[in-house]
């Protein structure tokens, strides 16, 4: 049988197999590939979600926790603001994957290590709504824990877990992928609560099923136009390929001169191309490959310190470090911070009489002294939005003097703005707001990603410089009883802050003398 039949019906034969081995290995590879990705998505949602839960609001709920309640007491409690606030962040946790996430809930443990009891449940105020006969997770409701053991280890061991295959509720009559995450740690010897997010083997095996199927098509597809192909080619395949294995072999003997002879201009007499120029190439550069080595080593140095000096411009030092050995997705907790807003007064006007170039030149010279002055008080600048000015300290790496090292540099930003606006001639002032407490911290994205706070601490420190006094630096009672006995106050009363109802607040006016 001739070489070209031969190739033909021997390749023929092994895609026939190969296209049906590999469309179910696959399809395989794909289910299994999906289900890693599901519970790498489902554990980021439970993370995630464990610690955007209001801590003052669930310790609340906890302290009516009973052995027994009345089912009057406990619809009130269901009704209460803490109760909703909680009910609100599971169905946000839910919301982020509202195709994939079927179940969110928090359960805490009981002297019983088989039992627990519902705090919230993310469907029971929607089912009561809607007077629904399913299976309603009430607040107190005992939970028999003895059938999913994972879930009884979160509990008991506080910590986090997820499971590796589905999981037979009997009591809701589910089979269930879920990822426990702990909440508020452990307090007397017990774990204060487990946040539970499920996948339903319903809506997983649809996700994987779609994909599954996707994928095997595709590749049946390829795979058959790989075979046509192929099989037209290989009468071709004769012509060139015996010269182009005889110049391979005496290139292979260190012969760098053999060249092979082009026959044709199909796939084989491209190769043959691609292989003289490769050979010419290499060739041309045998006597001074090891130079070669040493400049693209240097050049691929420099291109990494240039990286990492860019990335070190958008994250903080500690957070780059994370992301570069691989942290996927990085958020951390913070309770003792101060964060500090500023504004520029006057910037919105100026601007109507300037071009934008003098405008952006301004803010240019003005944010590179505060970045300076960040850098002297050893503080992390968040970001600046338009003319206003973000920093906090206490974060990424906590500092015991968080509250002192702000104040200094707001009082610093103050008399650099003064500076700069007698030396520009322009009616320039800034509003400076501070506050004091916890937040959260992480990294947002995967491109053109930020190091950014959330919480109550960030909205509140906004709030003092919004209704601050320019020229003035604007705090709350937390940074006065942090500071009172090293800076100087004038107390401003009582007022109204927007979304935050009446609070007593502060002018810092200086540092008082060693």
């Amino acid at each position: 049988m001739r070489l070209r039949r031969k190739i033909t019906v021997a390749f023929f034969v092994v895609s026939s197999l190969v296209s049906v081995l590999l469309a179910v290995f696959l399809y395989r590879f794909v289910e299994r590939q999906l289900g890693v990705e599901l519970r790498t998505r489902l554990k980021d949602i439970a993370h995630i979600g464990s610690s955007a839960v209001d801590d003052n609001a669930y310790r609340r709920l906890l302290a009516k926790m009973a052995p027994e309640l009345p089912e009057a007491d406990v619809a009130a409690i269901e009704r209460s603001p803490d109760y909703q606030t909680i009910y609100d962040q599971l169905n946000t946790i839910r919301g982020t994957e509202p195709d994939l996430v079927r179940y969110a809930y928090i359960l805490v443990a009981t002297d019983d290590p088989d039992t627990a009891r519902f705090v919230v449940d993310a469907d029971v105020l929607a089912l009561v709504e809607a007077g629904s006969d399913e299976e309603i997770s009430h607040f107190n409701q005992p939970y028999d824990v003895s059938t999913i053991p994972l879930l009884k280890r979160a509990l008991q061991e506080c910590k986090p877990f997820v499971e590796s295959d589905f999981v037979w509720d009997p009591d809701f009559k589910v089979h269930s992928v879920s990822a426990y995450y702990p909440i508020g740690g452990v307090e007397g010897g017990r774990c204060l609560g487990v946040l539970g997010v499920d996948i339903t083997d319903r809506d997983m095996r649809i996700a994987l099923d779609a994909a599954g199927s996707l994928a095997v098509r595709i590749s049946l597809l390829v795979i058959v136009l790989a075979l046509v192909v192929s099989i037209t080619m290989g009468t071709l395949l004769t012509r060139s390929i015996q010269a182009l294995a005889e110049t391979v072999q005496r290139f292979i003997d260190k012969d760098f001169a053999a060249r092979t002879r082009i026959k044709s201009r199909d796939e084989i007499g491209q190769l043959g191309q691609t292989f003289n120029t490769m050979a010419e190439t290499i060739e041309a550069h045998a006597h001074n490959l090891e130079g070669m080595v040493a400049q693209r080593t240097s050049e691929l140095e420099h291109e990494k310190q240039t990286s990492e000096r860019l990335l070190l411009n958008v994250l903080p030092g500690p957070v780059a470090e994370r992301l570069k050995q691989g942290e996927g997705v990085i958020v951390d907790r913070f309770d003792h911070v101060s964060v500090l807003f500023a504004d520029i007064v006057g910037f919105t006007a100026m601007s109507a009489q300037r071009s934008p170039e003098e405008m952006v030149t301004m803010l240019n010279d003005l944010f590179s002294q505060f970045d300076r002055l960040a850098d002297i008080h050893l503080l992390e600048k968040i970001k600046t939005i338009g003319d206003a000015y973000m920093v906090v300290a206490g974060v990424p790496q906590p500092s015991a003097g968080h509250a002192r090292d702000i104040a200094r540099m707001a009082l610093d930003m103050i008399r650099v703005l003064e500076d700069y606006a007698a030396k520009v001639g322009s009616q320039l002032d800034i509003r400076v707001g501070i506050h004091t407490g916890s937040v959260v911290a992480g990294v947002i994205g995967t491109k053109k990603f930020i190091y950014d706070l959330w919480g109550d601490t960030v909205n509140t420190a906004s709030r003092m410089e919004s209704h601050g006094v320019p020229g003035k630096v604007h705090v709350t009672q937390a940074v006065y009883e942090a500071l009172a006995g090293q800076f100087v106050f004038e107390e401003r009363g009582t007022m109204e802050i927007k979304g935050k109802g009446a609070m007593k607040t502060y002018l810092l006016l200086g540092e008082k003398p060693a």
